[in-house]
């Protein structure tokens, strides 16, 4: 991705972001925060360069490890689209264009975060597998990737169920630890089973549309 790519990005969520605290009210108000903290990881992507030094760049990737989950999570806000109540009488979808525009604000920030959060992944895990000199490994990107969409998948868990945001982690630590050791059941992990499923086939689709180079075909 390039500078004017990553700007352009910003231009898009900060613009959204704004208008979500000036426009966005009632049932919809969530977005607000679920659109910063997805937003937050994908920033944090764009500063994994290979410039960086040892110490920061591991520092930054713990903080986007930790904030990165806010991103899928708002693949689960598209349940809100019920509050829309799409069907008329006849049970036709309604052309009505303040229903449209809501849709929009739902999904919008929804396919952006995916699919720039996807790309996100699949970076820090190419700077992962540079810096642990595990370039030789069959698939090892991949897995890493895969590694990092089930940690997601916990984390969206968590932000959906238990109703905890990353910001709890600096807040309250030994409350969140003690519901994190709590949470697992059968029935949860066959949710972390089939986001982790999404995920991965989210990032199949988007590696198979991205042009193929050299160091890409361990995929």
């Amino acid at each position: 991705m390039t500078r004017g790519q990553r700007w352009l990005v910003r231009f898009v969520f900060w613009g959204f972001i704004l208008f979500a605290a000036l426009d966005l009210h009632g049932s919809f108000r969530f977005l607000l925060l679920n659109t910063i903290l997805a937003y937050i990881p994908i920033e944090l992507s764009f500063w994994l360069t290979t410039r960086r030094e040892p110490i920061l760049f591991w520092l930054i990737a713990v903080i986007w490890l930790l904030f990165y989950p806010n991103a899928p999570y708002l693949m689960t806000d598209l349940f809100h689209l019920s509050l829309l109540k799409p069907y008329g009488i006849n049970g036709m979808l309604r052309f009505d264009l303040p229903m449209w525009r809501d849709f929009a604000y739902l999904v919008g920030p929804t396919m952006v975060a995916t699919i720039i959060g996807t790309w996100g992944v699949d970076r820090v895990a190419q700077e992962v597998t540079r810096r642990l000199h595990l370039n030789k490994l069959p698939a090892s990107r991949s897995l890493i990737s895969g590694a990092l969409f089930l940690f997601a998948s916990i984390g969206v868990y968590v932000g959906r169920f238990l109703r905890l945001h990353s910001i709890y982690l600096l807040i309250t630590p030994q409350y969140i630890i003690k519901q994190l050791l709590g949470m697992w059941s059968l029935k949860m992990l066959a949710f972390v089973l089939l986001m982790w499923l999404l995920q991965l086939f989210i990032y199949a689709a988007w590696r198979f549309t991205i042009t193929s180079t050299p160091s890409e075909k361990q995929f």
